[in-house]
């Protein structure tokens, strides 16, 4: 049976409703930078005689470096903001390019179909509560989001009806593909650990940090005393990415955390609490709850990576293939400084892939 695909291009609106429900799995980020705005009324590119207009630019980039900031510190996600900004103008050509072959093939979303996207981006909060007051934040009411996230989901039947029905990768290609790549699967040192922040930001006074600092110690004394770590981070923890999970962070390992913060979990024995840690974002205390020495990761641990990876790999060429006959037949006009530069030659695929959080 053909698997449905998750479109890669996600709807500005639905996708920053998500991101902001979400948070990052590993230590909470500084907001990036501030982009600088297009005119909302500039133009882009035209798709066939339709207008990609500045403020829809500027949506996608937003969305786009917000999502990013999940997983990089602010000086790299400054570094590949060339990058996300002809990504962002790739997308929104190709969201349109597809969009408008749905439209000409008669391609349209049910109801049902609607009301199960709804219930998955309700999915991604942590109540009904939660999802209907940042729609409200957000300026929009649940029949204006139902019909924003059509389009999405005319693309995403679209792009659902190109797939083979055979493109799920078989045992024999995972086995294959993790038997050739030995060193894409050498694991490094490894903690598990949870967090609890108390954020504190630049310019704050020293007696609202003194006064921070005590809030934290006397949380520590308290789960030293046996309180439970997890239900005082569901408390008290400002990581929105990690406190509904107890302020689990999972397993990572060196270079992945800011050195304060790495330097003092990969010390700790497993069950340990430490004492407070400040960092760039605030005040920290950290439980181990796990380790992992270096060493070879089974195949079993990986093969449903691996095979997701080369799924993708196989669907991506076939939509590529098929962007790539809509955009020769399309008529592309791109505004002023939104040409597109041509990348650097692609190396061999890696495992997992970079690509931005989905």
């Amino acid at each position: 049976m053909k698997r449905q695909a998750k479109t890669l291009i996600l709807m500005s609106l639905a996708a920053g409703l998500i991101i902001s429900a979400c948070g990052k799995k590993e230590e909470p980020a500084a907001p990036p930078a501030a982009e600088a705005q297009v005119a909302p009324d500039a133009v882009v590119a035209r798709v066939s005689g339709t207008v990609i207009t500045g403020q829809m630019y500027n949506q996608r980039l937003n969305a786009m470096v917000q999502q990013y900031s999940m997983q990089f510190p602010p000086e790299q996600i400054n570094q590949l903001k060339p990058m996300l900004r002809q990504q962002a103008v790739a997308a929104l050509i190709n969201e349109n390019l597809l969009f408008q072959e749905a439209t000409r093939q008669g391609i349209t979303p049910t109801e049902e179909d609607i009301d199960k996207q709804i219930e998955e981006i309700i999915g991604q909060f942590p109540s009904r509560a939660a999802f209907e007051s940042q729609l409200g934040m957000s300026g929009m009411t649940l029949e204006t989001l139902r019909e924003n996230i059509k389009p999405g989901l005319s693309i995403q039947k679209l792009v659902d009806a190109q797939l083979p029905e055979d493109s799920k990768a078989t045992d024999e290609e995972i086995a294959k593909f993790y038997a050739e790549n030995p060193a894409q699967f050498e694991r490094p040192e490894q903690v598990e650990a949870s967090h609890i922040l108390i954020q504190v930001s630049p310019g704050e006074s020293e007696e609202v940090k003194a006064a921070k600092r005590l809030e934290i110690e006397a949380l520590r004394e308290k789960i030293a005393g046996g309180e439970e770590f997890a239900e005082w981070a569901r408390q008290s923890s400002q990581d929105q990415g990690s406190r509904e999970r107890g302020g689990s962070l999972g397993f990572f390992g060196r270079g992945q955390m800011i050195p304060a913060f790495e330097e003092v979990a990969f010390s700790l024995e497993s069950g340990a609490l430490s004492e407070v840690v400040e960092t760039q974002f605030g005040y920290h205390l950290i439980q181990v709850t796990g380790k992992r020495e270096a060493g070879t990761v089974p195949l079993e641990e990986v093969s449903e990576q691996i095979g997701m990876f080369l799924t993708n790999q196989k669907n991506q060429a076939v939509v590529g293939e098929f962007l790539r006959n809509l955009r020769e037949k399309a008529e592309i006009e791109y505004g002023p400084g939104f040409q597109p530069v041509p990348p650097p030659p692609a190396g061999p695929a890696q495992f997992p892939p970079a690509r931005p959080p989905q």
